[in-house]
Parts: structure tokens; C-alpha cells; sequence
């Protein structure tokens, strides 16, 4: 694969795992993915934070409605039930009685008790209902904003238009100026957990004000800069309350018992949490989370100025540098283990830093940063893994050229690299062999039968030097060159060589029968020693190959073979072979290129 094509496809890939941390901020539902991980922080912190000691919760439970249902009967539960309870919590000190029970449909059997609620409500301010603006089918039947009474929970705005409408669901008892309401509209995320709670809501340039908010503002607490929606910093384990609670039924005990309890200074949500009245919410901490809890918690966050922050810009800032970092170290070739490890250090440094930063309530988005890190880096090794591949086979089927198919297959297994390719002193025995009379025997036949004759005797002969562990160097005109001990190293080379030699010979013998060539004839020199091996040529075209004196040597040998033997091998190879093989000197003769002369042996096979 050519390395400009590597590159655009590692920058493409770099391009692609930039879009996995930009997608929370170019498609907010698909920040879910980090979320996998936020949640688990936040439900982990929320029984880290302490849960503010001055909100307490009445808590309509199964115990409740099983033991009241002999007293005021079964939920729904008489509004003069409420109304008592109210007061009584106010007698007893509490600043805030907030209500989480819907009362807007009125209590015909009984309108009485819709009464004596109404008169509580308007005896006292500090008691807050729910309101719910609601999705209408038909929105310019429902009622303008401005028609609503003053008191509600609605603030005209600079650009609020004047004929805005909007349907919300109010109290069917008490005077409406004396309510104090705020809407308690469920927000949830696009997986539908919810996350956030709207303390306050812009319609067509109408602000509408949460409960929690209502509260807030009527307790004279400051909210300025509490963004909305407000993700919420929750408290508790998410099954028990984080706050003190009492169940409604001993609380109605003790106002039928006129029993005193100290509630000074507290704000008292009433809601439920019973399983049968359908109040429950998925959220971080709990998948079932009591919505009353849901309000005491954003109202304790409003209090307390403490809540989630979490940017999902946050999620590119971390990636950035860490793709750019990956795109790096694959672009530059470093060593994909070395890669990998470090790219697992930063990734369990961003873990730890977002361990870190959720005990100052921030959420950072780390799981697509490393997710987007994990393409990157997986794309990067599958290209590197390619690369490599591409450049083995090309070694592999280079490779075959010159050696036995079982050689290379070694070769493959070893790892054919850059060194295994590059230029090595190795010590080798190179064997040259050359036809007799080929010049001669060429005048008498066509250049056709020549080349087929060659080809014939070439396939022999490479096959007996792959037999032997041999490499095929080149063919030279009518010579073969081949060598022992490289690629592979090899401690026999000598022994391996003129075993090759002897066979080829033998080879040589098979061939002039068959073909009737009682001319055909060759001569051998082996040399043994030191030489460079390995890859020799230019860009277009590259050969593996053998230089040096060694190689000169063995085709001044081969040379020297007429009229003395057909094989003949120097000192150096006879010494190497031992007593493998039996030896006849013949002398010593000069080489050119060389001051001493150079002893000379014919070797033959030792009779068995």
C-alpha cells in the first residue's frame, strides 16, 4: 500500500473519530453514549453529597394508604385531610409547605372540604401547589397568558407577544390570589432519564416559573445565575430518601393526637412514593426515583447553589489533543505496542480526572474522547497491519525467486523485516557455476532450442540448490550463482554447498543422457568467507544479493575448473567441510586481485 495512500486514509479515519466527541454538541441525543459513564459518577457522588438537613418529606407510602383507609377511606384522600396536615406542619414551625398532589378537579361529593382547603390557602402564603402547562392539540383555543390571574407563576417579558396562550392546569379550590403555584413539568433526556428540571421556561416571551423556583423565590433566596434547565445534583443512595421523611400516616396521627413535633425552619414536601400512584421517574440514581423526591432535590440545589455542570464541548476539548496525539504516533510509524500502552495510560488519566472532577460537580465527558481514540488507533493498526502484510508478501514472493518455498515459508514465520532486507556481513559459501562450450553450442542452434535447452537445464539445476537450502543469487549469461547462509544462517553452509554441488553435477549427468548431449558440460567453484548480503540495485528494480572478495574468489574458482575438475573448492571450504567429504588437491594456483595463491581441492563423496 503506497504510503501517500496510507496517509489519506489515516487522516481520513483522524477526520471520522474527530465527529464521535463533536456529535454531543452537533446531535445532543447521542450524548448518551457518555452517560453510560456520567450516570454511574453521579450516582456514585449523590451518596457522597449530604442532603440538606432543612427540607423534610411526608410521604404518602403503601404504609399510608393501608393504614388511613380505615379513616378518611381510599386515595384519592378528603382535601380537608390536606388541609389539616397543612396547618398542622405550620403550627409546628415549618417555613414552606409545598404540596406534590394534583387538586384540579373538584371534590363534588364533598365540596365542603374543597372549601376548608380553600380557606387554609388563602389564610396562609406559604403553602405551594403544583401547576402542569400542558401539550394542546389545539393551542389557539386555550387561554392567553395575560388572562391568567397576577399571582400565578407567569412574568411578561420584553418580547413576550401579547396574544401568547398557553393551557395550564390549576386548583379547583381556594381564591386564586392567594395560590402560589409552579409548574412541575417532567423533563426528561432523549433516553427518557431525567437529568435536568426546568426552573424556568421562556413561552413566546412569557417566563413560567418551577415549583422548586416559586419556593425559592418566595423564601427570598438567591438564584441569580442557577441556569435553567438545571442538572441536578442529586443526593442519597437513589432508593431511601436523602432527606428526613415521615411517613403521612404518622404524621396524621400526630395531628389527630395534637401531638407536637419540631419543624422549625423547615420546608416540608408532601408527595408520593407509594408504587400503585404512579409517581415514579427514571434518573441517574434510580430508575424508579419518587417524583417528590425529584422536587426536593432541584429545591436543594436552588437553596444550596450546588448543581451538575456538564458542556458537551467539554468532550472535543479532551479528544482534540489525544486524536491529534494518536494521529501523530501513527503517521510517524512508532511502535503500535508502545502506542497502545500509552494511549491506555491517558485514557485511565482522563477516568481518574473524571473521578476528580465529579467531587466538584463537574461532568466530564470522556467515554467518546476515548471511544473516538479507540478507531483511531484501531484504524491505524489495521492500516500498519497492512502495510506490513503488503511488504511481507512482496519479501515472500521476492523471496521465492531465490529460495526453496520451505525457506521462505521459515523466513515468513522468523518475520521478513527491514532487516532481514538490508545489507548484512554474513559469512556464506558461494558456488558458481558456468557451462562448457556454450558459446560454440550456441553457433550451432537456434536462439528458440537455446532458451528452451537452458530453461530445461536451469529448472534441474535451482531445484537441486533449493534442495540443499541453497539461495539462487542470479543467472549470469549461461552461469547460475547461488549461495549458503543467508538469508538464514547457517552453520553447515560449507558442507551444505558442495553437496550441492556434487548433486548438481549428478544432475548435470541425468540431463546430457536424456537429451543426448555428450558435450554438455560445466564447471563449479566454491568459495567459503565473509561477504555483504542483502538488497542491491536501484528504486525501479532491487536483487538480493552477495558482494565482495569472497564472491570474487568463488568465480575466479569456477574459472579455473578447465581442464582440472569439474567442481573445485579453496582452503577455506575444504577446512569448514571437515572430513564430510573426500578431498583431492590440486595444488595451489595465483588469482588475480590476490598476492598469496589459493589452494585448490576437487571433492568427492565418501563411499558408503
Amino acid at each position: 500500500m503506497p504510503a501517500r495512500f496510507t496517509h489519506h486514509l489515516l487522516t481520513l479515519a483522524l477526520l471520522l473519530a474527530l465527529l464521535v466527541p463533536g456529535l454531543p454538541i452537533l446531535l445532543p441525543a447521542t450524548a448518551r453514549m457518555d452517560f453510560l459513564w456520567l450516570d454511574r459518577l453521579t450516582a456514585d457522588q449523590a451518596q457522597r453529597d449530604q442532603a440538606d438537613p432543612d427540607i423534610v418529606l411526608v410521604d404518602i407510602d403503601d404504609y399510608s394508604l393501608r393504614a388511613m383507609a380505615d379513616t378518611v377511606g381510599r386515595w384519592p384522600w378528603p382535601r380537608a385531610t390536606h388541609a389539616e396536615l397543612a396547618e398542622w406542619l405550620l403550627a409546628q414551625g415549618a417555613r414552606a409547605v409545598v404540596f406534590d398532589i394534583w387538586f384540579s378537579e373538584p371534590d363534588i361529593q364533598r365540596p365542603e372540604f374543597d372549601q376548608y382547603f380553600g380557606e387554609v390557602l388563602d389564610q396562609h402564603d406559604n403553602i405551594f401547589l403544583p401547576s402542569l402547562l400542558m401539550n394542546s392539540a389545539e393551542p389557539e383555543r386555550t387561554r392567553r397568558f395575560d388572562s391568567y390571574p397576577a399571582s400565578l407563576p407567569i412574568h411578561r417579558t420584553e418580547t413576550a407577544l401579547a396574544d401568547a396562550r398557553g393551557d395550564l392546569l390549576l386548583p379547583a379550590m381556594g381564591s386564586p390570589d392567594h395560590w402560589h403555584l409552579g409548574l412541575i413539568n417532567y423533563l426528561a433526556d432523549s433516553d427518557g432519564i431525567s437529568r435536568h428540571y426546568r426552573t424556568r421556561q421562556l413561552q413566546q416571551g412569557w417566563m413560567l416559573l418551577s415549583l422548586p423556583q416559586v419556593v425559592a423565590d418566595h423564601l427570598k433566596l438567591d438564584t441569580t445565575g442557577v441556569p435553567s434547565p438545571l442538572r441536578i445534583a442529586w443526593s442519597g443512595n437513589g432508593k431511601d430518601s436523602p432527606y428526613t421523611k415521615h411517613s403521612y400516616a404518622d404524621i396524621w396521627q400526630n395531628v389527630q393526637n395534637g401531638t407536637a413535633q419540631n419543624l422549625q425552619g423547615k420546608i416540608v414536601f408532601v408527595g408520593a412514593t407509594a408504587a400503585g400512584l404512579h409517581d415514579l421517574r427514571p434518573t441517574p440514581v434510580n430508575a424508579q426515583y419518587p417524583g417528590v423526591y425529584l422536587l426536593a432535590n432541584t429545591f436543594d440545589n436552588l437553596k444550596n447553589r450546588q448543581w451538575l455542570t456538564y458542556q458537551a464541548w467539554h468532550g472535543m476539548a479532551l479528544g482534540l489533543p489525544l486524536l491529534l496525539w494518536l494521529y501523530w504516533r501513527l503517521q510517524r510509524q512508532k511502535p503500535l505496542l508502545a502506542t497502545a500502552l500509552q494511549f491506555g495510560l491517558l485514557s485511565i488519566f482522563l477516568l481518574v480526572s473524571s473521578l476528580v472532577a465529579v467531587r466538584y460537580h463537574l461532568l466530564l465527558p470522556i467515554l467518546t474522547p476515548v471511544l473516538a481514540g479507540v478507531i483511531l488507533l484501531g484504524t491505524g493498526t489495521a492500516l500498519r497491519y497492512w502495510q506490513e502484510f503488503a511488504a511481507r508478501q512482496a519479501a515472500i514472493e521476492m523471496f521465492g525467486r531465490f529460495l526453496d518455498p520451505v525457506v521462505v515459508q521459515q523466513l515468513a514465520e522468523q518475520g521478513l523485516n527491514e532487516q532481514t532486507l538490508a545489507g548484512q556481513q554474513c559469512e556464506i559459501s558461494v558456488l558458481f557455476s558456468d557451462i562448457r562450450g556454450f558459446t560454440s553450442m550456441s553457433e550451432k542452434t537456434t536462439a528458440a532450442e537455446i532458451m528452451s535447452l537452458l530453461n530445461a537445464y536451469f529448472t534441474q539445476q535451482v531445484g537441486v540448490i533449493f534442495k540443499n537450502q541453497g539461495t539462487l543469487d542470479k543467472f549470469i549469461g549461461d552461469a547460475i550463482m547461488a549461495f549458503w547462509g543467508a538469508p538464514l544462517p547457517d552453520t553447515h553452509h560449507a558442507i551444505h554447498a558442495v553437496n550441492a554441488a556434487l548433486d548438481m553435477v549428478d544432475e548435470l549427468e541425468r540431463f546430457r543422457l536424456e537429451r543426448g548431449l555428450a558435450d554438455f558440460d560445466v564447471g563449479i567453484g566454491i568459495h567459503s568467507g565473509s561477504a555483504v548480503v542483502g538488497m542491491l540495485g536501484c528504486e525501479q528494480r532491487l536483487e538480493y544479493t552477495a558482494i565482495g572478495d569472497t564472491v570474487n574468489l568463488g568465480s575466479r574458482l569456477e574459472g579455473m575448473t578447465k581442464g582440472i575438475a569439474r567442481i573445485l573448492v579453496s582452503q577455506a571450504t575444504r577446512d569448514l567441510c571437515g572430513d564430510t567429504f573426500l578431498f583431492t588437491p590440486h595444488g595451489s594456483c595465483k588469482v588475480k586481485g590476490r598476492e598469496e595463491p589459493v589452494n585448490i581441492y576437487e571433492p568427492r563423496r565418501k563411499a558408503t
